[in-house]
């Protein structure tokens, strides 16, 4: 299914690219002629795929010194597979999509690149598309070599015969890598053994009636882990055995359920599968069903308790899922079922075992002990079989190993009755009761943690996230009506980026100072503020951004540095705020 905010000009674009460029030889991104030849593109891949730079530059800069002895010819047919790369994403504008291209030929291609760049796209490819972007390019030019090395052979003679092969190569090396003979290309069978976006993007692109409009295997998988029960399948061990099928079942499935044709990334949707993004293969409600303990820590402002919030919920929204009934029931239903489900308590210096486990309290003249919080949700978690999750908002803000008392130990031996220090009552943790605690780092080094706290629970980083703050950005743009364009936004996420990998870079801080997304989302909140008193023209990027650092950004930082001279300190300061202010 085509999604319906896709611009169509990508499928549109994709088609013309493999008529003019794989069947005719042409340029696609200009007007030349016959350059698009197995001759230029074996020596593409000589330059780039044979004689990698694993340097620390960026892509661009080690790019242009890979084919600096390569005619323009070769360049040119190169640049098209940056410019297949950006074709897709949604996250990106025309002019970077174009500037992406031109970073590597050089401006003087300014004026003569066609008309081929879409604002927006459809779908964003995730970080691991960008992250990967040297391993997405090999494999593109790597997968067309092989399309274009067999047109003759194969019979490819035509855009829809193309697609079809192109269909049963991404197929193979993605699925069946080892034991495939889609390709006998020993360098593509290497390339496509990596876990990239463009297997699935290049899959939608030739087949968008087949295959969903996602581009990470993990967005996949987490939509079959959460609605396998649509399948009606009594045996779930073949559920992996064909997972675009699956998933355009499943798709169906719910378009029944709405009554009109879905994407899974419609808000609503979305919501019920998708955690975010994460550096690491195995998704974080996987981890959690596991341990079924947690710790998020971080900086302040990372969004930890949002974080924490959107776990549970998808551990209830999973287990919930696995009777099918219950699908529709949960669309209508969902905050209800949260409300019921996610508990909270705030942790501060004076809460401790009495409140938390149980204690001794005076009535009457008389001793009696009483069970505390934990105690009393354990009563109602027992004679429920959906999972409840207790969020500990700043765990490390009271003594831990005392608030916890026996709970380490039933924490490690579930279901097994513990003998509390008071009185006669027991504590037995029922398999359904998970826990998520959050904490600052900063204010609390690891290292200080009870070794008994840190074997009973799973540890998270969480840091600033770029897309976390584009987000988070975008949605106050709208709300509150503010017409701020996305270049801006763009460019302001960037130097937040900049800022942070400075911060974390710094001998005197590190990754565990970085300024949190909560600090730098403020700027939409100054730029409304600024827009009722300003009377002239305003510019996102310069006042907004000079008062956020001077009100929010610069304190933190100062403070994050703490007992540091005076002298040292400034020019820190100085350093960090030319960074983040000119980028």
């Amino acid at each position: 299914m085509k999604p319906s905010w896709a611009k169509h000009e990508v499928y549109n674009y994709f088609d013309a690219f493999l008529q003019q460029s794989i069947l005719n030889d042409d340029s696609y991104i200009t007007d030349n002629p016959g350059i698009f030849t197995i001759a230029n593109l074996d020596a593409c891949v000589t330059a780039f795929v044979d004689n990698p730079d694993t340097g620390d530059r960026d892509f661009d800069a080690k790019s242009r010194d890979q084919f600096s002895n390569t005619t323009k010819a070769v360049q040119e047919v190169f640049a098209h597979f940056i410019w297949l790369w950006a074709l897709s994403t949604s996250d990106m504008r025309s002019w970077g999509k174009k500037k992406a291209v031109t970073r590597f030929l050089g401006d003087d291609y300014n004026d003569k690149l066609n008309e081929v760049f879409v604002d927006g796209g459809i779908g964003s490819a995730g970080q691991r598309h960008k992250l990967n972007k040297p391993f997405e390019i090999s494999y593109l030019l790597l997968l067309f070599r092989d399309v274009k090395a067999n047109l003759q052979l194969k019979q490819l003679n035509d855009i829809s015969s193309i697609k079809v092969f192109i269909e049963e190569l991404c197929k193979g090396l993605y699925y069946d890598n080892e034991t495939t003979t889609a390709t006998n290309d020993e360098k593509l069978r290497r390339a496509g053994k990596e876990f990239l976006a463009l297997h699935h993007i290049l899959l939608h692109l030739c087949a968008p009636d087949r295959y969903e409009a996602i581009a990470a295997q993990k967005h996949k998988d987490a939509i079959i882990n959460t609605f396998f029960s649509l399948l009606d399948k009594e045996n779930t061990d073949d559920l992996w055995d064909d997972i675009d099928g699956n998933i355009l079942a499943i798709r169906k499935k719910l378009d029944e359920v709405f009554g009109y044709e879905v994407s899974f990334y419609d808000e609503e949707i979305q919501a019920a599968w998708n955690f975010g993004e994460s550096k690491d293969d195995i998704s974080e409600v996987t981890l959690f069903e596991y341990k079924k303990a947690m710790i998020f820590y971080g900086p302040p402002g990372t969004s930890k308790t949002y974080s924490a919030n959107r776990l549970a919920e998808l551990l209830i929204t999973k287990q919930y899922f696995r009777n099918k009934q219950n699908i529709k029931e949960y669309f209508e239903n969902s905050d209800k079922i949260f409300e019921g489900h996610v508990h909270h308590l705030q942790l501060h210096s004076n809460y401790n075992y009495e409140d938390f486990i149980a204690g001794t309290h005076i009535e009457d003249k008389s001793s009696i002990v009483k069970p505390g919080y934990l105690l009393k949700l354990i009563d109602k978690v027992k004679v429920d079989k959906l999972p409840h999750v207790l969020i500990l908002d700043e765990i490390n803000r009271t003594d831990i190993s005392r608030l916890f008392g026996e709970l380490f130990s039933a924490l490690e031996y579930r279901s097994k009755k513990i003998k509390l220090s008071v009185g006669d009552l027991e504590i037995t943790l029922p398999p359904n009761l998970y826990f998520i605690g959050t904490m600052n780092e900063i204010d609390f080094s690891l290292e200080r943690i009870d070794f008994a706290l840190r074997r009973r629970f799973l540890w998270q980083f969480k840091g600033f996230d770029r897309g976390i703050l584009l987000n988070m950005i975008r949605y106050k743009n709208g709300e509150l009506q503010m017409n701020i364009n996305d270049a801006d936004i763009e460019t302001f996420v960037n130097r937040c980026e900049r800022l942070n990998k400075e911060v974390s870079a710094m001998p005197e801080l590190g990754e565990s100072y970085q300024v949190g997304h909560t600090f730098f989302a403020e700027i939409v909140d100054i730029f409304k503020s600024l827009k009722g008193v300003h009377s002239g023209r305003l510019y996102f990027l310069t006042q907004p951004v000079n008062i956020l650092w001077e009100i929010s950004i610069k304190p933190v930082l100062q403070a994050f540095l703490g007992n540091m001279d005076a002298d040292s300190k400034n020019d820190r300061i100085s350093e960090l705020r030319k960074v983040f202010q000119n980028g």
